[in-house]
């Protein structure tokens, strides 16, 4: 039950990975303010998604019930950590890339945009049924 309901959590997480893992030579380097890079907006609308399907995927399954009970607690803890690891990874794994604590700022961002996204789903849904 659990994979079945998370799966397309599990896929977009291994696009983030995916995405994360270019070799950061072949990116753009663009600048709005000296502390303001386009990839601050990229990490962000890559984790409001995630965190999105997570929360869905967890409040649906049965077989883990602390997930179902507080679904986006778990999903939004899961989705920071899940931040954290790809930049670590970068800094690590990950050819031309560095570790940078404002894009895990921006992935929490994401998370917390995730919720949200979830919640006004979740109303409109409600709304016109």
């Amino acid at each position: 039950m659990f994979l079945k309901y998370n799966i397309a959590a599990i896929a977009w997480a291994a696009v983030v990975m995916a995405l994360c893992g270019i070799p950061g030579n072949d990116l753009p380097q663009l600048t709005f303010i000296e502390w303001m890079q386009p990839d601050k907006f990229v990490h962000l609308f890559m984790f409001a998604p995630l965190n999105y399907l997570l929360i869905r995927g967890f409040g649906k399954q049965t077989s883990f019930s602390a997930l179902n009970r507080s679904p986006k607690m778990y999903a939004t803890i899961i989705s920071i950590l899940y931040g954290i690891l790809t930049e670590v990874l970068q800094k690590i794994l990950f050819i031309g890339r560095t570790c940078d604590v404002r894009d895990a700022a921006a992935d929490a961002l994401g998370a917390f945009c995730g919720i949200l996204l979830f919640n006004f789903l979740t109303k409109r849904k409600n709304a016109s049924a």
